[in-house]
């Protein structure tokens, strides 16, 4: 699974909220927009990811206007002129802006001075512009033709190369908001120690803004997700080491609906599929055809299974016997995830099968679908 974070304003056709103009200015917008005479720039500030205007100034006829803003936190903003083109600002309250851009590009300003993050913000950007440019030509020849090995190599270099700079982007300029957008070009999962430094570091700048919030949550919940990945792989590790494969099955005794105890020795003689499983457990239900089938096809040489169903109720269990048609061996002790032979074989999560050979030693573990049936032509010829 590769996650991506999704931290920087999205701005969309959005509904906008009536402006208001601060009774005290600190700090001032002086703005030249080329092609937008006589038309109105608005300075937006973002509430629950939505733009609500701040302020506003209508530009003269050579696109020039100042607008004069109130104390504001560092955080992200915008400039719009009532439509699509947005210029994401980072200001913070102490600093003055001046820019210069066209009409037609105002989310790519020609100049940007007096707000520092805000020029580290753009300079990703076209950085990242110019990537995504070369890259798509790249991509584009290689679609042409995939064997393309010059173009190939290119777009290998090129990528590794950005993903460097984008690293380094952010470990130089930690505690600007800026580098949220560059982690949108990592991944992370395979980058989380540092989308945690980013976090402990923008928890000093910008501890308030709900980009942090968002970001924030969003790094604890992957860290959260890892974690328990992480340990199922440790468990997982630890039942493979349990009972490896070349090892003694060992055996237990359990009954069946019926009421007769049946052992895994009683099959001994016979290639062995244990199936761990339960009526409750839908992967298991959605398995259980690719069992039938390799059953069917090679119980006459030799194949057999013995069911250990993890059900609580007998009726549960018996019904969902005959309606998935499963017509070997079927055992339990309606002990839950208690149940003993599960316990003995270290059982964590299901379906789980243990494919055991003539002699009682385990072959495989956890064989499915086509790679059960390649097993079973391999020992039953």
């Amino acid at each position: 699974m590769m996650m991506k974070t999704l931290m920087i304003p999205a701005f969309a056709a959005i509904a906008l909220a009536a402006c208001g103009t601060a009774s005290r200015p600190q700090r001032t917008i002086t703005a030249q927009v080329e092609g937008a005479g006589g038309k109105t720039l608005y300075f937006d500030k973002f509430v629950g990811n939505k733009p609500v205007h701040v302020d506003s100034v209508k530009l003269d006829a050579e696109g020039k206007g100042t607008m004069h803003l109130p104390a504001m936190p560092l955080d992200f903003y915008s400039l719009t002129l009532g439509g699509d083109q947005v210029l994401i600002l980072l200001l913070d309250s102490a600093e003055n802006l001046s820019f210069t851009a066209r009409e037609d590009s105002l989310q790519a300003p020609q100049r940007v001075e007096g707000s520092v993050n805000t020029a580290l913000l753009h300079q990703y950007f076209n950085d990242a512009k110019a990537f995504d440019l070369e890259n798509q030509q790249l991509v584009s020849r290689l679609r042409a033709d995939r064997n393309d090995s010059t173009a190939m190599g290119q777009y290998a270099k090129l990528n590794t190369s950005f993903q460097a700079k984008t690293r380094q982007f952010i470990q130089d300029h930690m505690r600007s908001p800026a580098v949220l957008a560059a982690l949108n070009r990592l991944d992370i999962q395979q980058e989380m120690p540092l989308f945690q430094q980013v976090k402990d570091s923008l928890r000093k700048s910008i501890p308030k803004s709900e980009y942090f919030t968002s970001y924030s949550e969003q790094v604890d919940r992957t860290a959260q997700q890892l974690a328990a990945q992480k340990q199922q792989e440790e468990q997982q590790a630890m039942l493979e080491n349990l009972i490896p494969v070349g090892s003694e099955a060992p055996d237990f005794t359990q009954n069946s609906p019926e009421g007769k105890p049946i052992s895994l020795k009683s099959l001994r003689g016979k290639v062995v599929l244990i199936d761990f499983w339960a009526s409750w457990c839908r992967p298991c239900r959605m398995e259980n055809p690719n069992v039938v089938k390799a059953y069917n096809k090679y119980h006459s040489k030799g194949f057999d299974i013995i069911g250990v169903s993890l059900d609580k109720t007998k009726e549960a269990w018996v019904n969902a016997i005959k309606q998935d048609g499963l017509t070997w061996n079927q055992v339990s002790d309606l002990q839950f995830w208690n149940n003993a032979a599960a316990q003995q074989y270290g059982v964590s999560a299901i379906p789980y099968s243990v494919l055991v050979g003539r002699d009682g030693k385990v072959l495989g573990k956890n064989l499915r679908g086509a790679e059960l049936e390649a097993k079973l032509a391999e020992v039953l010829k």
